[in-house]
């Protein structure tokens, strides 16, 4: 329609089902992606099925967020009587073609009959209606996860899900979340940004571009760098100042938190920013005895050992691994580690530049704080501040070094990659060094 009465037509407001968000999930190159981080998969593959017993055998079970459907597959392999896939993107439909086939061709045994999709958004109240069909349910599964654990803020979605559909007593799957943090220097990186920052520095094609350094500047560190950590460049050891309990954890509290940082560095150097990287703990549900008979015992070693397998040959397909064992009786602790000094994951590591590297000495203490604040663009705004401690002139008072406070603010949701490290390569440079000693 045109417009009537001289006024243009009021746009309708977009649905997020609409927007790039749902867009990107509803891809299934981008699943792709998801499902061959290796690690991330058969994280929760050993843990859905390591807690079939206490979890999900003649369970009801809900996948918030279920994608390809990867987790809802687990879960009904795990012997869940019914699996209620919620996918708001695209990605539903393409989850009804496998289903249909299951039935049609009997390529999937497994999900005859288990799993049935609702497409839409768990924020919704006739999503929420027909999420409940079934009433309450056992257990919830769910990759929420993003860049330094909360990014997309889809754990919101997930902590609404346990609020209106798990009975008492129910299991999530993560059951909980660290973030860790510690001092880099990678001068070659900060030397990198810098560069980038100073292109507007200049005349171009006849004008003077000099009035925007200053902002280029600015945009340049704002930007939270993604990439692979080479853990030669940490500065002193990691810190976990909070473990979030997702059975616990409430909405209102991710709105607005800060955590606290303190380190005693470990070189004397630049520290040229703060790494970040998460864990994802996944425990069998919270009412479960241990279990004493030598069977279960025998079940949990053979488990231990597939937790690390070993290579497999060229031919063999990492993405379909052999069967697991049976699944123990009490239940398996998994913890998924996306940190530098584990196998790299999708999500790789965070780091977040000072505009100003802070020089210290090693044996000195580094304290500060970074302040999470909820975005309109699903994601978060960081405030950083570090600053360098030493003991006052009273005993148990300690004071700030004068000009050795560096703040930082950065906008999660606008994040830029870097991939000049790579595990392999430098693993590979390490042995040629070795052989050729």
């Amino acid at each position: 329609m045109g417009p009537q009465n001289g006024k243009a037509p009021i746009e309708p407001e977009v649905e997020k089902t609409t927007d790039y968000y749902f867009q990107y999930y509803a891809s299934l190159q981008n699943q792709a992606n998801m499902i061959q981080d290796f690690s991330r998969t058969q994280a929760y593959r050993r843990a859905i099925l390591g807690n079939a017993v206490p979890a999900f055998e003649n369970k009801i079970v809900i996948d918030i967020g279920a994608g390809s459907g990867i987790l809802s597959y687990f879960a009904a392999k795990a012997g869940a009587r019914k699996v209620l896939a919620i996918e708001a993107s695209g990605m539903a439909s393409k989850i009804e073609v496998l289903l249909r086939d299951a039935v049609i061709r009997g390529s999937n045994p497994h999900l005859v009959g288990r799993v049935e999709v609702i497409n839409g958004k768990v924020e919704d109240e006739k999503i929420q209606a027909e999420a409940l069909t079934y009433g309450k349910v056992d257990t919830i599964i769910s990759e929420p996860i993003g860049v330094m654990l909360y990014h997309e803020r889809m754990v919101e979605s997930y902590l609404l899900a346990r609020d209106l559909f798990l009975k008492p007593g129910g299991t999530l799957y993560p059951s909980a979340g660290s973030l860790y943090f510690a001092p880099f220097s990678d001068e070659a990186l900060f030397l990198e940004t810098e560069a980038k920052a100073s292109f507007f520095n200049q005349t171009l094609f006849g004008t003077d571009f000099t009035p925007l350094a200053e902002l280029s500047k600015k945009e340049a560190f704002e930007q939270p760098i993604v990439g692979l950590i080479n853990p030669a460049t940490l500065v002193a050891s990691e810190i976990c100042p909070q473990t979030f309990d997702f059975y616990t954890l409430t909405n209102e509290s991710l709105q607005d938190f800060t955590l606290d940082l303190d380190w005693y560095m470990q070189k004397t150097c630049l520290i040229h920013g703060i790494a970040s990287w998460f864990d994802l703990n996944f425990a069998p549900p919270r009412d479960t005895e241990a279990s004493s008979d030598p069977v279960n015992d025998n079940l949990h070693r053979q488990w231990d050992e597939t937790a690390y397998p070993n290579g497999v040959w060229a031919y063999e397909s990492t993405l379909n691994p052999a069967e697991l064992p049976p699944p123990p009786a009490d239940g398996l602790a998994v913890t998924l580690d996306t940190g530098p000094f584990a196998k790299p994951t999708h999500w790789q590591q965070c780091r977040l530049l000072l505009s100003e590297p802070l020089a210290v000495n090693r044996g000195q203490r580094v304290v500060g704080s970074i302040r999470f604040r909820t975005n309109d663009n699903r994601s978060y705004d960081l405030d950083l501040e570090v600053r360098v401690v030493a003991q006052g002139p009273e005993p148990g008072v300690e004071m700030e070094l004068p000009g050795t406070k560096r703040t930082g603010r950065f906008d999660l949701g606008k994040q830029t990659y870097n991939y000049s490290y790579t595990p392999d390569a430098a693993m590979g440079a390490m042995s040629g060094l070795l052989n050729g000693m």
